[in-house]
């Protein structure tokens, strides 16, 4: 039940922000880009979110691969988990391990570096 509301809450929160933040250009410039001239590790998320939403997962993936993969895993774990408390087909629920969590890290990292080196050396703005 705590894992539906904070789904409820999570879509609230990003309904607000791309119907009222986001065109209303109320979000302050990235620090790491504007002064050190790198692209931050959470660079192209908020673009990420918005191509998914849009059904545009290969644009997703292109802006910051941990947004599909955290929608892919969460709504895995969330479909499970309630299939086999409702006792539903006969499901088993995911269970986290850390993996989980050490992949995801992975992904940030192996981003931030690829995007750094494409815009640094091939001067590929993403």
């Amino acid at each position: 039940m705590a894992g539906w509301l904070v789904l409820a809450v999570g879509a609230a929160g990003i309904f607000v922000y791309f119907r009222w933040i986001l065109p209303n250009n109320l979000i302050p410039p990235c620090f790491f880009y504007h002064v050190l001239g790198i692209y931050c590790p959470g660079c192209g998320g908020t673009r990420a979110v918005g191509a998914l939403l849009n059904g545009n997962v290969l644009l997703s993936l292109w802006y910051h691969p941990l947004v599909p993969y955290t929608a892919a895993v969460f709504g895995g774990f969330m479909l499970t988990q309630t299939l086999a408390r409702t006792h539903i087909a006969g499901v088993k629920g995911w269970k986290f391990h850390n993996w989980y969590l050490y992949a995801a890290i992975i992904i940030v990292a192996v981003n931030w570096i690829v995007k750094n080196i494409l815009l640094h050396f091939c001067n590929i703005l993403i």
